[in-house]
C-alpha cells in the first residue's frame, strides 16, 4: 500500500535573463529532495529545462523517483515537449507537440501508447514563461490569479487559484507576495499556499498531502523549523490501527462507522451508505450459473466495455512480451471470463516473487519482464493480462483492512454481466475480502487516473471504525463450545480434546499436550514469506500446509482460498494439526 507516486510540486521554469534555480523539498520535518531549473538558447530554438528528484522512506525501504522535462519554442511559436518520469526499472516517457495551425489540440505521443490529440481548454497555458510571467503580475499588482496547466507525465490538465493575502518578505526576497488557494488534478483538490516575488517569480510552495506538510522553496532560504510531532513520515501517517478479529479476511460483512471528514464513496453491491456516518462493506457474491460462464469479449467490444480493453502506456497488453506469460498460464480453449479471472488473479500473486515495496509505480510490460513489486504492479499486471484475454477489467484505488492495519490500497474489478466484481491479486484473493473501502476506480489510461492523490485527502481527518460483522458486534461472532468454534460465513474449527478460548479479539487453542497456539485467518502466504519453510501434509488428510522451524509458524490450506495460521509449533505438532484439525467451510 502506498500513497500517489507522483508527490512533485510542478514549479514554474525561469525567466529569459535568470540564472538557473534550484529548489528543496521537504515531507513532513524530512528534506526528501529538489529541482532544477535552468534555459538555454539554441540558435532561434528557446528551450526550458527541469529536473527533479525525490526519495522517500517506506516501512524501511527508499522510494525514489525522478522527472526530467524540456519544452522547446521554436520561432513560428511552435512547442515541443519531451518527459521521462522515472518511478521505476523502466520510465513512463514520450513528447508532445503543439501549432500555432491547431491552437486548439495537444498532440501527445507515449512511449508505448498510441498517439493522443487533447483538446485544450479556453485559456489555457502550455509554454512555461507565460506562466511564469502571469505570476509574477499578479505579485506586482496583487491582484487574484487563475491558470490552467497542463502536466504531461500524469497527462492531466491542472488548475490553479491563488488570492492576494499580502506582502510577506522571505530572507533574501524582500519583496515576496504570499498567496493562498487551491490546486485541482483530475479529481483532487489541495489547498496551497505560494510565496511570489514580481522579480524572482515563486519562492517557495506549500501543500498538505495525508495530513503531511509537503514545501518546496529556493534553495537560497534558510531550511524550515518544524513543530515536534512532524517527524512521522507519510507511509506511516496513511496507515490506521484496527482492533483484532481472528477471522477479519472472512468475513462476508461489516459495518465501519466514520469518525472526522465526511466521505463521498461510491456505492455499489459491495459497499453501501447506512446513514451519515455508517458503511456497510461485503463481500462479493460469487457468479451465478449464468455469470460464471459468460464468455470473454471476442471481436468488436460493447460501447461500455471499450475502454476496459484497450491498451495503454500503463498496461500495454499487445507487446510480444505478454506472450510468454500466457504461454507460461497454459490456458485451456473455452474459458469463462470468471475462470480467466481466477486463473489470471492466482497466476500474478505466483509471478511476482518479489513483494517489493521500493518500486514507486511500474507499468504492466515491466512486471512482465521484472515480476516485483507492491499492489499496484499486482494490479495493472492483471488487468493487463485480463484485456489481452478479453475480460473487461480495471483498477480500484482505496483502502484495505488487514490484520490490525487500515492502509492504502490498489486492486483490480472485472465485468460479469450487470456487475463489477472485486479480485485482488497482492493477497490471491477471488473475489476479495469484505473489508475495503473502495474511493474509485480507473481505467488506467494514464498515471493521474490511478489516484493516489484523492486516495491520500480523503483520508486525512477520517477514522474508520468497525462496529459490527453482520448481526454481531466486531469481534464478537464467534462462538466457542469446547473443541468446537463456530466462527463468521459458515466456518466451524474443531480439535478433539483441544479448547479454544477468545480473549480481545486474540484467539488461542491448546491441547492438554500442547500448546497454546494462537491462531488467525491470513491471507495466501506467498513465496518469499515461505522460503525457509517446510512444505507438510498431514498423514491421513493430505491437507498441506507450510512450517517455519526459525518462527515455529504453521499456515495451513483450508481451501477456498482459505489459510489459518498458527504461532508456536513444532513440527510433531504442525502434522498433528494438519491431520486432526477439522475446517469444513461455507462456500458462500
Amino acid at each position: 500500500m502506498r500513497a500517489s507516486p507522483l508527490l512533485l510540486v510542478c514549479l514554474t521554469l525561469l525567466g529569459q535573463e535568470a540564472p538557473p534555480r534550484s529548489f528543496r523539498q521537504w515531507l513532513g520535518d524530512l528534506e526528501v529532495g529538489g529541482s532544477r531549473l535552468e534555459q538555454r538558447q539554441d540558435g532561434a530554438i528557446r528551450e526550458l529545462r527541469s529536473h527533479e528528484w525525490m526519495a522517500i522512506s517506506r516501512l524501511g525501504q527508499e522510494i525514489k523517483q525522478d522527472l526530467s522535462e524540456t519544452a522547446r519554442q521554436a520561432p513560428d511559436g511552435s512547442l515541443a515537449f519531451i518527459w521521462r518520469l522515472q518511478l521505476s526499472a523502466e520510465p513512463f516517457e514520450g513528447r508532445a507537440e503543439w501549432s500555432p495551425r491547431e491552437p486548439a489540440i495537444l498532440a501527445i505521443h507515449a512511449a508505448n501508447g498510441p498517439a493522443l490529440r487533447k483538446d485544450i481548454p479556453a485559456g489555457a497555458i502550455l509554454w512555461p514563461e507565460e506562466l511564469e510571467t502571469r505570476l509574477k503580475e499578479a505579485a506586482r499588482t496583487r491582484q487574484a490569479f487563475q491558470a490552467t496547466t497542463f502536466s504531461f507525465p500524469v497527462q492531466q490538465w491542472s488548475q490553479l487559484h491563488l488570492r492576494p493575502q499580502g506582502k510577506t518578505p522571505l530572507p533574501g526576497f524582500p519583496d515576496t507576495v504570499h498567496f493562498t488557494g487551491e490546486e485541482r488534478q483530475g479529481a483532487a483538490s489541495t489547498a496551497v499556499e505560494v510565496w511570489i516575488s514580481p522579480t524572482a517569480g515563486e519562492v517557495r510552495h506549500q501543500a498538505v498531502l495525508g495530513g503531511l506538510r509537503m514545501l518546496s522553496q529556493r534553495a537560497e532560504l534558510p531550511a524550515p523549523v518544524f513543530a515536534k510531532g512532524e517527524a512521522q513520515g507519510f507511509f506511516e501517517r496513511s496507515l490506521q490501527k484496527l482492533p483484532p478479529h481472528p477471522f477479519q479476511p472472512w468475513l462476508p460483512e461489516l459495518t465501519l462507522r466514520l469518525e472526522g471528514k465526511p466521505q463521498d464513496l461510491p456505492e455499489d453491491a459491495q459497499q453501501s451508505r447506512l446513514g451519515k456516518s455508517r458503511w456497510r462493506l461485503r463481500r462479493a457474491t460469487l457468479p451465478t450459473r449464468l455469470e460464471a460462464a459468460q464468455p470473454p469479449v471476442q471481436g468488436t467490444p460493447p460501447a461500455g466495455e471499450a475502454r476496459y480493453l484497450s491498451p495503454s502506456p500503463l498496461v500495454p497488453f499487445q507487446d510480444p512480451a505478454f506472450d510468454g506469460l500466457l504461454h507460461r498460464l497454459a490456458l485451456p480453449a473455452g474459458l469463462s471470463r470468471w475462470e480467466l479471472a481466477q486463473r489470471v488473479n492466482s497466476f500474478v500473486f505466483d509471478w511476482i516473487v518479489e513483494k517489493d515495496f521500493t518500486v514507486g509505480f511500474a507499468s504492466a510490460l515491466e512486471v512482465c519482464r521484472l515480476p516485483r513489486g507492491d499492489c499496484t504492479e499486482h494490479g495493472v499486471l492483471a488487468v493487463a493480462l485480463l484485456r489481452r484475454l478479453g475480460v473487461p477489467a480495471r483498477g480500484v484505488t482505496g483502502w484495505v483492512g488487514l490484520g490490525e492495519t487500515l492502509g492504502l490500497h490498489f486492486w483490480v474489478e472485472v465485468r460479469l454481466k450487470d456487475r463489477w466484481v472485486p479480485l485482488d491479486p497482492t493477497f490471491d484473493q477471488a473475489p476479495a475480502s469484505a473489508f475495503r473501502i473502495k474511493l474509485g476506480d480507473t481505467d488506467l489510461a494514464d498515471l493521474g487516473g490511478v489516484g493516489w492523490e484523492s486516495a491520500a485527502s480523503a483520508f486525512s481527518g477520517a477514522r474508520w471504525l468497525p462496529e459490527r460483522e453482520g448481526g454481531f458486534p466486531y469481534g464478537e461472532g464467534l462462538t466457542a463450545n469446547g473443541d468446537l468454534l463456530s466462527g463468521p460465513a459458515g466456518v466451524q474449527l474443531r480439535l478433539p480434546g483441544g479448547r479454544w478460548t477468545v480473549k480481545s479479539g486474540v484467539l488461542h487453542l491448546r491441547t492438554p499436550t500442547g500448546g497454546p497456539w494462537q491462531v488467525k485467518a491470513v491471507t495466501h502466504p506467498g513465496e518469499a514469506q515461505t522460503r525457509e519453510s517446510r512444505r507438510l501434509a498431514g498423514a491421513h488428510s493430505r491437507r498441506s500446509g507450510w512450517w517455519d522451524p526459525g518462527r515455529s509458524l504453521l499456515w495451513m490450506d483450508l481451501g477456498e482460498g482459505r489459510w489459518l495460521q498458527l504461532e508456536g509449533v513444532s513440527q510433531d505438532e504442525a502434522f498433528d494439526l494438519l491431520d486432526q484439525l477439522l475446517a469444513p467451510v461455507s462456500s458462500s
